[in-house]
């Protein structure tokens, strides 16, 4: 079973190439939590953006918090609004 960790950010308009822009800046440091494999951000409107973390374990993914606090503190001077957070399971799965 995989694990996932959902954030939601809510940023100013024309600030979403910021956070991508600081990503890239924190790409090696992200590149290194282990048990995280992929996290993918997509667009929900001008304002909100959500990115989902996939790790190997819900351990992992707990031992990944701290850091995960530490880079999203960072974004913090983007955002209008605290993030939203969710730990979840993956309960289902389609694929091609």
């Amino acid at each position: 079973i995989m694990h996932y960790r959902i954030t939601k950010v809510n940023h100013e308009p024309g600030k979403r190439d910021d956070i991508i822009d600081y990503l890239k800046i924190k790409n090696e440091e992200i590149n290194s939590i282990e048990g995280l494999q992929s996290v993918k951000m997509m667009a929900i409107s001008e304002t909100e953006s959500i990115a989902i973390s996939k790790y190997k374990n819900e351990q992992q993914l707990t031992l990944a918090k701290k850091k995960f606090k530490e880079i999203m503190g960072g974004m913090m001077s983007f955002m209008t609004a605290p993030p939203e957070v969710h730990n979840c399971d993956e309960c289902w799965l389609m694929k091609n």
